[in-house]
């Protein structure tokens, strides 16, 4: 098609999409949200476009154009089909479902620029504090657990379109072992991390430069000392000199899948930092056991997002999972947390998950009954 064909169309569509704007968006019901209303319901593209002017007021979505809003309105269609189709191929109540968020008027691709990255992991130097290691026992664990329950976790939080996830992954860490051994819960800074790890700020890291450099700082500030701006920006070396927690090495292994049961084992003495790859179905994720089915094909263990592994558990239906606190604000997910399965028999885990992962240390306290077998 030529440009003055394709100006043409455009023009056509603009025309079409200024009429139907007229005639089905004059009021939108304040007591009805996105997530309240059946999207099997909205068929049509005038059903759909209202269903957008829903979305639009409910997330605060503001176009700068008609034609930017054509563009995302197209977007959305998109999506919406996707979900739709996916939700229909559901076979049992705990097969996840996939959702409308605020992700929804962008493309894979467009999100993967700001939320994800594919980093590098550094070579480390082993040594008493910092030990790769391979196994692990706990013949004690419970069925499941859960460490929200214990008061290791924070609230959920948002890294918007900042490609922080390591550092958010590295505080929850970080939040959750020094509850552990001192019974206080702390939050602490993201921002610090962004702004004074080895790593490349809003553009990837990884967690264990994280843990690397809060041992190195001799600690980490508290979220209220060094708050949260979403970008990269210089140290503060007084901010971060006021710490409130502290941790004295980590674990890790890279690129090397631990067992399922490993996993567990780690689960059950902390919450878990780890490498996911972040698949588009991923974005849209709105309830039920994820099995990662369209992260088939993907390399062997590469990745793209961090994430904190909090506990694990089982469907009523027998689908065991990983209980997974992400950094994409609590309206995403399950009130922003996703159930990844586990037990599944791949070597690597759903997306990747067995492949990559940390841990802070911090005193000499464990959860009862667990052993660590170490490699060097």
């Amino acid at each position: 098609m030529s440009s003055l064909a394709i100006s043409k169309f455009f023009l056509l569509f603009l025309v079409w999409y200024a009429s139907i704007s007229l005639t089905s968006s004059s009021s939108v019901p304040d007591e009805y949200t996105f997530s309240d209303l059946d999207l099997d319901k909205f068929i049509s593209d005038k059903q759909v476009f209202h269903l957008f002017q829903i979305w639009k007021k409910e997330t605060g979505r503001e176009y700068q154009t008609l034609g930017e809003e054509a563009v995302r309105f197209q977007i959305f269609k998109s999506n919406l089909k996707e979900i739709r189709e996916k939700n229909a191929a559901r076979r049992s109540p705990s097969d996840y479902s996939l959702g409308l968020n605020k992700f929804s008027d962008m493309t894979y691709e467009e999100f993967s620029k700001l939320y994800l990255h594919e980093t590098e992991e550094p070579v480390m130097e082993i040594n008493n504090s910092k030990m790769m290691f391979n196994d692990a026992s706990c013949a004690n664990a419970p069925s499941s657990w859960d460490w929200r329950t214990k008061g290791a976790v924070t609230h959920v939080k948002d890294q918007e379109s900042c490609g922080s996830c390591w550092a958010f992954s590295a505080t929850g860490a970080i939040e959750g072992i020094n509850q552990i051994v001192s019974q206080s819960l702390p939050e602490v800074s993201e921002q610090q991390l962004v702004s004074c790890a080895a790593s490349q700020g809003c553009k990837g890291g990884w967690y264990v430069n994280a843990f690397k450099y809060v041992i190195d700082n001799h600690g980490i500030a508290s979220e209220e000392t060094y708050p949260y701006v979403a970008q990269d920006s210089a140290c503060d070396i007084s901010k971060a000199a006021n710490t409130i927690a502290t941790i004295d090495g980590y674990n890790y292994w890279a690129h090397s899948p631990v067992s399922e049961n490993s996993l567990r084992c780690y689960v059950y003495k902390q919450p878990i930092s780890v490498s996911i790859y972040a698949s588009p179905h991923l974005k849209s994720y709105k309830s039920g056991v994820f099995n990662g089915d369209d992260c088939s094909g993907i390399v062997s263990c590469k990745h793209n997002h961090a994430v904190l592994i909090v506990g694990y558990g089982s469907s009523g239906d027998g689908q065991d999972y990983w209980i997974v606190k992400n950094s994409w604000g609590s309206n995403w997910g399950r009130s922003g947390y996703i159930f990844i399965k586990r037990n599944t028999g791949a070597t690597e885990g759903v997306c990747n998950i067995n492949c990559s992962g940390s841990y802070p240390t911090k005193g000499k306290k464990e959860a009862p009954a667990l052993r660590l077998a170490t490699s060097m």
